[in-house]
């Protein structure tokens, strides 16, 4: 426990870290800006929406509650035909500063685990790379491997996968740096040296 607490600052670090990358690569480099396309006739999209008054959560298109309409010809028409879709209903109007803090909060937690689970496999004064090495081992875990299985199960394309996946080993690698440098008693070990 005390090696985990005396891992604070690393987890502060890297929670910021993330998050300034994280804020470049979603708001400056291009690569994401293809990812959410506008819909043609937004003005049908909208009264559409409208008049279906759906409650908030996530609605898979075609979808078929009841198992005997599954079986039935015109749902298999539907199911094989299309269009299909993933909508996400929020409950409320999207809130950018509200993303921002659970994306930092998610960062912090991820930061969090990532140094419970160095603390308990690695000692004070361990060398950079082996700290880098197991650091970023786990950061691979939960920044790109974490959430994948999502991005193909709602069919997002294979660009937008590769390029989150990209994201997230930069967010590992960044991870895997700060601990690294700041660990105990790596900078003592580097000074005997």
């Amino acid at each position: 426990m005390d090696m985990l607490l005396s891992l604070w600052l690393p987890i502060l670090i890297a929670t910021a870290v993330c998050f300034v990358a994280s804020s470049i690569i979603w708001m400056a480099l291009p690569h994401h800006k293809a990812d959410m396309r506008a819909i043609p006739d937004q003005e049908v999209m909208d009264r559409t929406l409208g008049q279906l008054n759906l409650e908030p959560g996530g609605y898979y298109i075609p979808n078929c509650s009841d198992k005997e309409k599954f079986k039935t010809d015109e749902f298999k028409s539907r199911w094989n035909n299309g269009p299909w879709a993933f909508l996400q209903i929020p409950a409320g109007r999207p809130s950018f500063a509200r993303n921002m803090v659970v994306t930092v909060l998610e960062f912090l937690v991820i930061a969090i685990f990532i140094a419970y689970l160095a603390a308990e496999t690695l000692p004070a004064g361990a060398e950079y790379l082996h700290v880098f090495q197991v650091v970023g081992a786990a950061g691979v875990l939960a920044h790109v491997l974490g959430t994948i299985h999502h991005e193909f199960f709602q069919m997002k394309t294979l660009r937008h996968v590769v390029f989150c996946a990209v994201d997230g080993l930069v967010y590992a690698l960044l991870t895997a740096g700060v601990f690294a440098a700041f660990w105990p008693g790596g900078a003592d070990q580097v000074r005997a040296e």
